[in-house]
């Protein structure tokens, strides 16, 4: 009998070295862009419809009628928008706990979440006004990465105060931690999803690249001087970074996810010299690659940039598949050899650009399918956008380009 979150679907059968009958698409960074949009506009309306035909403004929440909302907005996605097999972020919804006290509040054409504490978060209606506020959000993590030496500080300042030898790797979960998380509510919304589409939804888990963290410790700008100044420190907060076994990753496991997508991001030829790429990613990537593998997971290494020049190291890291970005900044990212460097036994993942899939005409989305499958497949192969679906892609484009490969 599967696990509650086991899945058969193509994407999940070329990831563990089986043929499907077609050549499946799983576009990166899916949850971003014009589905994340239209799960806010899904999500919004779900509340205020509710308060309609409550006839109130304050509407008490509890745990079943959130987790009903939050399936409602899936499943019509998947039912209408995302073609399956619907390769997706593994979802973690709140807890029982964690919902008790909270409420849905109106205040004119605008709604709020109440939480228990008292604290109020703004449901957002559509992109536009969530743009907005996060722009006028000026201390969010991730708006200002070029210089973060600031907030960075202490934690820098803590890594350069321990020695190596006091990095000793995290004791493995015990059967009870691993269990609490496997019983724990957080997995009710993917079990929910996962019983709704039997076979037809690759649910992955995301994992840990140590380098790519760098850049939200020191931003870019320190980055770039502490790896040419301070190696050793970098050195240190690179092994302090590394994933260790972790009852989540094993209660996932036990839950049936086979799946693991993990970035490198700021690695680019155009960033650090082959030298450099080889002392601060190669070897930690490549440790953190084997963890998950040898969990069982099969791993997606998503690489953020120019690939060409580092074939020869990455063709040597132990993931499952490779993906990379479509050729932007005349970089020459040439899918052909890119296939030639990994050989034909090892999962590659497409790199249609994203902007051209939001341009282009029906058929010309089809000539690119086919020229891609041609070059790197048909088998040990999926098709995927080189990077997130752009803002003005239409919902039916994304529905046509996750089928396209089935009008082929």
């Amino acid at each position: 009998m599967h696990a509650p979150l086991a899945s058969n679907d193509p994407v999940t059968q070329v990831l563990n070295g089986k043929r499907a009958g077609f050549v499946p698409v799983a576009p990166s960074y899916e949850f971003l862009g014009p589905l994340q949009f239209h799960r806010l506009e899904l999500n919004w309306r779900a509340w205020w419809d509710r308060l309609e035909r409550e006839g109130t403004d304050a509407l008490a929440v509890d745990y079943e009628t959130y987790l009903e909302v939050q399936l409602g907005v899936y499943t019509e996605i998947f039912d209408r928008v995302y073609s399956r097999p619907a390769w997706t972020s593994l979802p973690h919804n709140s807890t029982r706990e964690q919902m008790r006290g909270s409420a849905v509040v109106r205040r004119g054409d605008e709604l709020f979440w109440l939480s228990a504490d008292g604290s109020a978060s703004w449901i957002p209606p559509h992109r536009a006004a969530q743009h907005e506020a996060e722009v006028a959000d000026r201390s969010l993590p991730w708006a200002d990465l070029w210089d973060r030496s600031e907030s960075a500080g202490p934690a820098v300042r803590d890594a350069a105060a321990r020695p190596l030898h006091d990095l000793r790797p995290p004791p493995p979960p015990t059967g009870e931690q691993v269990d609490a998380i496997t019983g724990s509510e957080r997995y009710d919304l993917a079990r929910a999803l996962a019983a709704r589409y039997p076979d037809d939804l690759p649910l992955y888990a995301s994992g840990v690249s140590p380098y790519n963290g760098l850049m939200f410790l020191f931003g870019f700008q320190h980055l770039m001087y502490a790896l040419a100044e301070s190696p050793a420190l970098v050195h240190r907060i690179l092994e302090n970074q590394l994933p260790g076994p972790s009852a989540r990753l094993a209660a996932e496991r036990r839950l049936g996810i086979t799946l693991m997508f993990v970035e490198e991001c700021m690695a680019s030829a155009d960033v650090l010299s082959p030298r450099m790429y080889q002392e601060f990613c190669f070897p930690y990537t490549r440790q953190a690659l084997q963890l998950y593998e040898d969990m069982g997971f099969r791993t997606v290494l998503y690489f953020s940039g120019n690939p060409m020049p580092l074939l020869p190291y990455l063709k040597e890291l132990p993931f499952t598949a490779l993906a990379v970005e479509e050729d932007r900044k005349a970089y020459g990212i040439d899918l052909a050899e890119v296939r030639r460097a990994l050989g034909p036994d090892r999962v590659l993942f497409g790199n249609v650009d994203a902007m051209f899939l939001e341009k282009a005409s029906d058929e010309e989305v089809l000539r690119e399918a086919r020229r891609q499958i041609a070059i790197a497949g048909p088998d040990n192969f999926i098709l995927s956008v080189g990077s997130p679906f752009t803002p003005g892609t239409s919902l039916e484009r994304i529905r046509f380009f996750c089928e396209s490969t089935r009008l082929i």
